[in-house]
């Protein structure tokens, strides 16, 4: 995955700005580097968290709605317009997680066909990098609330586990202006806190560890006077499974204003791990020590979960071995030990090479619980299947290339079971946390 903290400033678009962007040129240079990124990324998804959407006090919104178009005509450039389709899927799925968490939110159409500024301007720049008029990705817009810091981490790892759920190679953006206050002849004059705001935030960006926004003195964060706050903690819950390297790219304030922009390369730890496994094993022919397992988050040891481990090389399998319901006492070993199975254990491969081991594509699956279902509560993008018939039983994961109904998913799972599909035979299905 990838995460980025930019900006928002209108006058960055060549449109608005004309030659007053020559006096934000790192900034502009910075939000260059952020589309390259992005481009050579290639999403299918882009979450972006924007203060200018329909924000309520006490509730996050969630944009509903199948395409919205953008443009800055009230900053004086009604072009270009580009017009982005939403990820209906991910929003619903966000949408039900919230439901089922309790988290407030409001999933509606309330400006769906009209993208905000906030918005706006890092997609301008995202759009500026493809050769085609339309952006290949979608995107899914969320606007924050004012709610407690707790809360506003909680629905950024609610984000995380959707896009995880639904198997997208995702993008998350927070997009917010720092301190408004950083000049006397700026928007809204000086304080001193202005400019203490921006370097707590900028410090934690160029440290990579993100759950320290939540440290910032809250009498600094409330005078400052800045919209991207909320946001920053949303990414910091979003990004808690992952092992961040980030990559500040500037910092300015030219306008009175703060500006700053960052990416963040994220590591999924389920996935580190995985290959970490493997590789020692490979190399040297033994699991990981002690120590090294220490080195890995506390939460591994904390759960118990089936897993499926997949090794691909340039797309294609190279070995996958899973457990349905979990066969060690936690993740971290569930996890160890079939990455080594699915790189040396797979009986439809040979076991994978040294030389094979920089080629090598991870995905971690973490299984839910397998409940009791019927055909018409399944769906193949949101859940795996079980099939048994007496002692045969078969398994497929959901969200694969491929399989597009619920027949072929369930005809598939049998006949890996030795099932005839017309025999009657237990339904179960399951949830799975995609790791990639």
């Amino acid at each position: 995955m990838r995460a980025y903290i930019v900006p928002h400033p209108p006058i960055a678009v060549p449109e608005v700005g004309q030659d007053e962007i020559k006096k934000i040129q790192a900034t502009e240079d910075a939000f260059d580097k952020v589309a390259e990124d992005i481009r050579q990324y290639d999403p299918e998804t882009v979450v972006i968290i924007s203060p200018h959407g329909p924000m309520y006090r006490d509730a996050f919104h969630i944009t509903k709605g199948e395409k919205g178009y953008g443009n800055l005509a009230r900053f004086n450039a009604p072009e270009p317009e580009i017009c982005y389709h939403y990820d209906t899927e991910l929003s619903d799925e966000i949408a039900g997680l919230c439901e089922e968490f309790g988290i407030p939110c409001v999933y509606s159409e309330e400006e769906a066909e009209s993208i905000d500024h906030g918005a706006f301007v890092p997609l301008y720049f995202i759009n500026r990098k493809y050769e085609t008029p339309l952006p290949t990705f979608r995107i899914v817009r969320i606007s924050p609330c004012l709610l407690d810091d707790e809360v506003l981490y909680d629905m950024g790892y609610l984000i995380e586990r959707a896009i995880a759920h639904v198997g997208r190679r995702a993008v998350i953006i927070a997009s917010g202006d720092l301190s408004h206050k950083l000049k006397e002849d700026g928007p809204y004059g000086y304080i001193k806190e202005g400019p203490e705001f921006d370097k707590a935030v900028t410090d934690v960006m160029k440290s990579g560890k993100l759950e320290d926004f939540t440290r910032i003195d809250k009498k600094i964060n409330d005078r400052s006077a800045n919209c991207g706050y909320p946001g920053f903690v949303m990414l910091a819950g979003a990004l808690q499974d992952y092992k961040i390297t980030p990559d500040f790219l500037s910092y300015e304030g030219t306008f009175g204003v703060g500006y700053g922009v960052c990416i963040f390369k994220c590591e999924n730890w389920y996935v580190r791990l995985a290959k970490a496994s493997l590789e020692e094993y490979i190399k040297t022919g033994r699991r990981l020590s002690d120590e090294e397992r220490a080195g890995f988050p506390d939460f591994f040891c904390k759960e118990q979960a089936g897993v499926f481990v997949c090794i691909k090389i340039e797309g294609q399998l190279r070995g996958c071995i899973g457990t349905i319901l979990p066969s060690y006492d936690d993740t971290l070993t569930e996890t160890c030990e079939l990455a080594i199975s699915a790189g040396v254990g797979d009986p439809r491969f040979n076991p994978v090479r040294v030389d094979e081991l920089p080629m090598l594509e991870y995905t971690v699956d973490v299984m839910g619980e397998p409940q009791s279902s019927t055909k018409s509560k399944l769906d193949v993008r949101r859940y795996g299947v079980i099939v048994s018939k007496g002692g045969r039983r078969g398994l497929l994961l959901p969200n694969l290339e491929g399989v597009d109904t619920v027949e072929q998913q369930l005809d598939i799972a049998c006949r890996k079971g030795g099932i005839d599909p017309r025999e009657d035979y237990d339904i179960e299905r399951f949830t799975v946390e995609r790791h990639t």
